[in-house]
């Protein structure tokens, strides 16, 4: 039932124009953004929503982008009752950030053994030129992929619980925009 709902608001709050990312959290993100800028409301809670019930959150010291659409929403006067739904506990960790031409970022997270870890990125407007790579503690590359289309990933199965940087570079001539998702 949950899913089917979830669907249906995916589909009913899909971006005119533009490949969407196929990850449900990097989508409604995309989504909600083009809510915002377009000024739908409803479309924006719609997101927040979704956002809430996939379990994702803000990763340490980035903005809770749920909370800031439903406040605006509920401004703009729409109000709905909340959606129910179990899922992870700790569900994927969202940031939202952007390089300047030729500039590359570095994170580091750790990841435990036996779990699958999973990094994607979806660039916001035209980010073409954005790339992703995964090393390990000793600096071995496991991944390495340009962020075309609508989304990148990197996913494995991590054998030791460690550390892993992932970089984001940007090899464009502007400054690129790109939504992470780290599971």
């Amino acid at each position: 039932m949950i899913r089917l709902l979830m669907s249906g608001l995916l589909l009913a709050a899909s971006p005119a124009a533009g490949l969407l990312p196929d990850d449900p959290v990097l989508r409604t993100l995309v989504e909600g953004e083009a809510a915002e800028a377009g000024g739908d409301h409803a479309m924006l809670l719609d997101s927040a929503q979704v956002l809430k019930a996939l379990g994702a959150s803000p990763a340490e010291g980035q903005e809770d982008l749920a909370a800031r659409w439903t406040h605006a929403a509920n401004a703009a006067g729409i109000t709905r009752s909340a959606l129910g739904f179990r899922g992870r506990a700790l569900g994927p960790a969202y940031r939202r950030g952007s390089l300047d031409a030729g500039g590359s970022v570095t994170m580091r997270q750790i990841f435990f053994a036996g779990q699958r870890a999973q990094i994607l990125v979806a660039p916001r407007g035209n980010s073409a030129k954005l790339s992703i790579r995964v090393q390990n503690a000793d600096g071995g590359t496991l991944c390495a992929k340009p962020v075309g289309g609508p989304q990148a990933d990197c996913a494995w199965l991590p054998l030791f619980t460690d550390r892993y940087d992932i970089v984001i570079e940007n090899g464009g001539t502007t400054t690129a925009a790109f939504y992470l998702i780290v599971r």
